[in-house]
């Protein structure tokens, strides 16, 4: 049995994505970038020209909570979660875990990485509790 990570994610946000993946973000914000104060030390020691950038995931399958939120499934072996760091999030111990790693700064204000991404195709998504493969076709069959 393959281990997988779930992330929910807006339907209208994976539609709008301009390229098929699954980009690790950074995220703004006083006082802190990040809740998670590893995330924070990082950030901090990082010159400019790079950020810190993290996708937030559950060990176990969340419930989508509202209209236009799907749950997304993760091979725990994705080829991206072996240049990233793993942490638990601190914020929920119990089944949350945080992947991040430093990329570039395209900009002061850019929310998601260059670089750091997983395709569409090495996710599933969950359409009336079955896993199918995270395509364009499959999303926008889920808005009709």
């Amino acid at each position: 049995m393959k281990n997988y990570v779930y992330r929910t994610e807006s339907l209208a946000r994976l539609l709008k994505a301009k390229e098929p993946f699954l980009r690790l973000e950074r995220q703004f914000g006083p006082p802190f970038d990040y809740p998670q104060k590893m995330l924070e030390t990082v950030r901090k020691q990082l010159p400019a020209s790079r950020a810190v950038y993290r996708l937030e995931c559950q060990t176990r399958a969340p419930q989508p909570n509202g209209a236009d939120i799907v749950v997304l499934r993760i091979p725990a072996r994705n080829a991206l979660f072996a240049e990233v760091t793993r942490i638990a999030d601190e914020r929920n111990l119990a089944s949350g875990v945080i992947y991040f790693g430093v990329d570039d700064a395209v900009s002061p204000t850019n929310r998601v990485s260059p670089r750091l991404a997983i395709p569409f195709e090495k996710v599933d998504v969950q359409v009336d509790g079955r896993w199918l493969p995270l395509t364009r076709e499959i999303l926008a069959s889920l808005t009709a």
